[in-house]
């Protein structure tokens, strides 16, 4: 009796091989695209929360809405946007907020385009500012 493997047994060993090694290679690119996102988002996260620690810095009368901006190198590719409105937990102030209650609710988005430049996708974060 002669030991070792058949043709048809060879042919299907290398088939089930081939299948592996292509379906670990299609993953990679998925791979590369997860990273690629994460590391847009977290830089848009840390922009956004730099932008808050500024604004937390300043005087509570001199926090106010800064209109969407362009920002400069090396995150040229990010914008930014500050809404500051009065907070009221009961929301019965009017909408432009005439009585200040003492507290502002800071928001910042930060934008940025996607990878193949067709939509804007943004990120917001928001705090509560009271005065001091």
């Amino acid at each position: 009796m002669k030991k070792g493997f058949t043709l048809i047994e060879l042919i299907v060993a290398i088939f089930i091989l081939a299948l592996g090694i292509t379906a670990v290679f299609a993953i990679f690119p998925l791979g590369i695209q997860i990273v690629r996102f994460s590391k847009i988002t977290t830089t848009a996260t840390h922009l956004g929360g730099a932008k808050i620690e500024e604004i937390i810095s300043k005087p509570y009368n001199e926090i106010y809405d800064e209109p969407k901006q362009a920002l400069d190198p090396p995150f040229n590719a990010y914008s930014r946007e500050t809404e500051v409105t009065c907070f009221d937990p009961d929301d019965s102030l009017p909408p432009n907020c005439p009585d200040d209650t003492g507290i502002k609710m800071v928001k910042v988005t930060v934008f940025w385009r996607s990878s193949l430049g067709i939509t804007e996708r943004s990120i917001e974060l928001l705090t509560l500012i009271s005065k001091k």
